[in-house]
């Protein structure tokens, strides 16, 4: 993963971003940094492993300019959703920019499991915080009743992705919705289902529902 950061940001950007990566990862105290693959688990049947992406700690600095392009009120309002989570490091960078209720969203038992331990020094420092992991296929979650913002850094695509989008529609029937795509590989799935891109970054995308 080091090798392929470097070779595809230059030398002196893709040694910034691990080292950035690193020195996060030790100051919220977290253990995130390596990738790890995502397998079938025997108590969710019809989850789709074919569509699942290897498991890669997202960029805490881009991460986190996108994510303060949200109003600070939608901060401190909605729920943050983070979708195929890992081992939390996008819940830490959430945190930080003040979503006060969080929900990881992981079907991995191994990857769910980093993610709790992952986030007791974050707890601990924010004990205003509400912030759980769910283990569970992500097409089979309900986003909680009120605004949402959703997280993927690209989780998963094919049939996966389209369920999930089509679940944030219907959510975004009753409730403001955002969603924060990072490495948007299935960037259409959203436009097709009528999401509209608010800002864009190199590797990022913000969408927001329609008014309704």
């Amino acid at each position: 993963m080091a090798l392929a950061s470097v070779r595809g940001q230059g030398l002196a950007a893709g040694l910034g971003r691990l080292t950035s990566e690193l020195a996060f990862d030790r100051r919220h105290g977290l253990s995130a940094f390596l990738p790890r693959e995502v397998v079938a688990e025997a108590d969710e049947p019809g989850f789709r492993v074919v569509d699942a992406i290897q498991y890669q700690g997202v960029d805490p600095r881009l991460a986190l300019e996108v994510l303060e392009a949200l109003p600070q009120e939608v901060r401190g309002e909605a729920t943050f959703v983070d979708y195929g989570c890992g081992k939390a490091r996008g819940l830490a960078v959430a945190i930080l920019v003040g979503f006060r209720r969080l929900i990881g969203v992981e079907v991995s038992r191994d990857l769910a499991a980093l993610a709790e331990r992952n986030l007791r020094l974050l707890r601990e420092r924010n004990p205003g915080v509400d912030v759980r992991i769910q283990r569970i296929d992500a097409v089979r979650f309900m986003p909680p009743d009120g605004p949402l913002v959703a997280f993927l850094f690209n989780p998963f695509v094919g049939l996966t992705l389209e369920r999930v989008v089509q679940r944030l529609e219907a959510h975004a029937a009753a409730f403001p919705v955002w969603v924060v795509y990072i490495n948007p590989r299935g960037r259409s799935a959203f436009i097709n289902r009528g999401f509209r891109i608010r800002s864009e970054w190199d590797g990022a995308v913000l969408f927001e529902s329609k008014p309704r």
